[in-house]
This record gives structure tokens, C-alpha cells and sequence, in this order.
């Protein structure tokens, strides 16, 4: 009994290993990258503000920018560069939500990593 177990548990690791392998293989190629503009790779996908109106709460610095009419309220969680850590001034980023707490004191917001941040011209 204790043979049948073993041997039907190892056909069905096979069986499914063999399913996931032809699965993968049966992927078409990924699209061919075209070359994008100097533009596009050096800046971020979204548009925002930079803004101090949290410190007296206890957030340093925000970035609040709009997406689908709705405002958003991201925490860099490293410091801005002090050439961008500028009150008011618009910014183009790319941001990755980050699953951990927020600063003590600062509920506005979500702390993300801010990536490709470049001054809006």
C-alpha cells in the first residue's frame, strides 16, 4: 500500500512538472522592443508635486500627484535629493508601494519608492 502512495505521488510530481515545462515553452517569444524616445527612459510615468504640508505632523516630504481623479499621497521612503526637495515644485517619478509603516505621526499617504525622478520642465 505503502508502494502505491509513493509511486502515485511521483507520477503525479512528473505529471505536473511535465504540464508546467510545456507550458512555458509553448510561450510566444516577447515582443520585439522597439527603441524608445531618450525621454521616456529617463523620466518617470507619473507627474507630481512635491509638498512640505505634513512636516508639522510628522511627515518630511510628499509627493501628491492625481490618478483617475482621485488624489494620492505617496511617502519617498528615501530622502528627495535637495535640489528636488522643494515645496510646490512638480516632479515626473516612478513609484513602487511599499508595505511598511508609515512615519510616527504622518498618516497622510502610502510610503513608496520613488524611482527616475526628474524635475518637471
Amino acid at each position: 500500500m505503502k508502494k502505491i502512495i509513493f509511486l502515485l505521488t511521483i507520477a503525479s510530481f512528473i505529471a505536473c512538472k511535465t504540464k508546467k515545462q510545456a507550458a512555458e515553452t509553448a510561450l510566444p517569444p516577447p515582443a520585439s522592443t522597439e527603441q524608445t524616445s531618450s525621454t521616456e527612459t529617463s523620466m518617470g510615468k507619473t507627474k507630481g508635486k512635491v509638498s512640505h504640508q505634513y512636516r508639522a505632523t510628522g511627515c518630511a516630504t510628499v509627493v501628491i500627484f492625481m490618478k483617475d481623479n482621485v488624489e494620492i499621497t505617496v511617502i519617498p521612503k528615501d530622502k528627495l535629493p535637495e535640489k528636488l526637495d522643494v515645496d510646490g515644485l512638480e516632479i515626473w517619478f516612478d513609484y513602487l508601494p511599499l508595505r511598511m509603516h508609515n512615519p510616527e505621526g504622518c498618516n497622510a499617504g502610502f510610503p513608496a519608492e520613488l524611482t527616475n525622478v526628474k524635475p518637471a520642465k
